[in-house]
């Protein structure tokens, strides 16, 4: 389940002085606040959705909604608010951050098993396990011996409809009928095609 949702954080108090409160008709100070409203996913700020302005009054405390506020009020908030502007946090964003390093550390990951794949079939060993697709099978085959041409091995005795399923039919006891030889050459050739996509050294 995605906890996801929006939440409020206050960003600034302030005060409206020389106002004429519509609730109770008097000549005083409000005060106001400002709300930063932002969508978050497991409680990780996202980004910001809206500010929300409400003020009090400092005589009946009556709390009004910045719509509710009378125009002459409206007016001298937004004065206020030009000569000290309420600024978007910087945190509201963190969540990009979070998926950002997130994204660079998959693609480091990435790129060290793709060196290390590499370096794997220049230079095959018995046991290695090599995944590979054919049109919308996938399956796996393991070597078994390695000499200076030839490279021998068994294919697993099942296949699986997607990738996800490799794992559950990679196990010792499936690996006992069908067997064959390849080059070196040919085996590099089907990594470089994709058809080979991964190699498990155990």
């Amino acid at each position: 389940m995605i906890f996801y949702g929006t939440k409020a954080s206050n960003l600034k108090n302030g005060q409206l002085i020389n106002v004429d409160c519509p609730h109770c008709e008097t000549n005083t100070s409000m005060t106001y606040s400002v709300f930063g409203k932002y969508a978050h996913i497991y409680w990780i700020p996202f980004f910001p959705v809206s500010k929300i302005t409400v003020a009090e009054c400092n005589n009946c405390k009556k709390t009004f909604e910045f719509k509710e506020l009378p125009e002459a009020i409206k007016t001298k908030f937004e004065r206020e608010k030009e000569k000290y502007p309420v600024k978007t946090p910087v945190w509201m964003f963190s969540g990009f951050g979070v998926v950002a390093v997130l994204v660079g550390i998959g693609m480091f990951v990435s790129s060290q098993t793709k060196d290390k794949e590499q370096a794997y079939i220049k230079n095959p060993k018995a046991g290695d396990v090599y995944s590979f697709k054919v049109e919308k099978e996938y399956s796996t085959m393991r070597v078994d011996k390695v000499t200076k041409d030839s490279i021998y091995f068994t294919y697993n005795d099942y296949i699986v409809d997607k990738s996800t399923g490799i794992d559950k039919i990679d196990i010792e006891k499936n690996y006992t009928i069908e067997k064959d030889v390849t080059t070196q050459k040919a085996l590099q050739e089907l990594y470089k095609k994709e058809t080979i996509y991964s190699i498990d050294r155990k």
